[in-house]
């Protein structure tokens, strides 16, 4: 069994990463659907790990994963594994709807190159009405799959993609069927936040799993509130973030201030998170499009659309805004990383 899995397992809140990138899928060719720049994905999570970054999770909607088929998931897991970052915790995201067969093929994949944790969402195929008992039996065959294997697994809401929210008790009855004991973190990206993670951080049931906050604007609210939801008073929560995928060194100025207790700081920090955030945002109600972020550091235009310079110019206006020099220059800072991207020089202007 992978060591690191069998620890996790163990002790969820202890060693279950605190900060995961929901990362970016480097792209190029052309439309009508572009593909996998393999030789970029291997360089981009280099790049995370040299930075501080200490797990990824592929797949996540942040990288257009819901769009991928399953060959092109396959291929994506498998090129992931090669980049040289030994240090960097990989994680993948399945779904229910590609069915048996291809998900066995795909876990078994992920366990020959010792991934540790594999997330499962509810299947796009539920009905809009579908119960918590639909739902926990749609998600069970890969919980299953995923224990069989050896392997941690992460259950993920975020209904913008499913269509179907996974509540708390949907969850607790995942936790009662074969390969529940596997389960080990939750995600929630829902806008509601007492609705969303505080029932799970409220479920008795699901007190030793960690809970991961995916709707950023909610990060500082979760940090503070963490450590009363464990008996331990250790702190109970993580996050699995998008826009870590553009803010690495904000999200890790972000973590710091947290372990320190400084809310006013990780308030401050957020706040300009926030501001990117909402520049990408077209719907207060919906997440941001971050693959206009993806563009902005050289990674390639979305699988099946593009960006266009309005978009991009809403974004470096509301960077060049920020109030605070120091926010200014940890995101110009990460949304340079690659070093060669098309905003290159105007970016590092802001840092250097």
């Amino acid at each position: 069994m992978n060591q690191l899995a069998q620890r996790i397992i163990d002790n969820p809140i202890d060693c279950y990463p605190s900060a995961t990138v929901a990362c970016f899928d480097p792209t190029c060719g052309e439309l009508p659907r572009r593909r996998l720049d393999e030789d970029r994905l291997v360089q981009y999570l280099e790049k995370l790990a040299a930075a501080g970054a200490e797990a990824v999770l592929l797949a996540a909607s942040t990288g257009h994963g819901h769009l991928r088929t399953v060959d092109e998931l396959a291929r994506w897991f498998e090129v992931a594994a090669q980049a040289d970052a030994p240090g960097l915790i990989r994680m993948a995201l399945l779904r229910p709807e590609d069915g048996v067969e291809a998900n066995e093929r795909l876990v078994a994949l992920l366990s020959e190159k010792d991934y540790p944790v594999a997330f499962i969402r509810p299947g796009t195929d539920l009905s809009p009405q579908a119960s918590d008992e639909e739902i926990a039996l749609n998600m069970r065959p890969l919980v299953e799959m995923i224990a069989a294997a050896e392997m941690a697994a992460g259950v993920y809401s975020i209904p913008d993609v499913s269509g179907v929210r996974l509540t708390a008790s949907a969850t607790e009855k995942l936790l009662d069927m074969p390969g529940g004991e596997a389960v080990v973190a939750a995600k929630i990206t829902e806008a509601d936040y007492v609705s969303s993670t505080r029932e799970y951080l409220l479920s008795p049931r699901l007190s030793r799993l960690k809970i991961v906050q995916g709707w950023d604007p909610h990060l500082a609210q979760v940090f503070k509130e963490g450590p009363s939801f464990d008996v331990d008073n250790k702190q109970r929560v993580g996050i699995t973030s998008g826009p870590m995928s553009f803010a690495v060194f904000q999200y890790l100025h972000m973590l710091d201030a947290a372990a320190m207790h400084d809310w006013d700081e990780l308030d401050q920090a957020q706040l300009a998170v926030t501001a990117l955030f909402q520049a990408m945002q077209d719907d207060p109600a919906k997440f941001a499009d971050l693959q206009r972020a993806k563009y902005i550091m050289g990674l390639g235009m979305p699988l099946t659309g593009s960006v266009d310079d309005s978009q991009i110019e809403r974004v470096l206006t509301a960077l060049e805004d920020l109030p605070r020099p120091e926010d200014k220059v940890r995101l110009a800072r990460s949304l340079d990383l690659m070093g060669d991207g098309p905003f290159n020089q105007r970016l590092a202007a802001l840092y250097q």
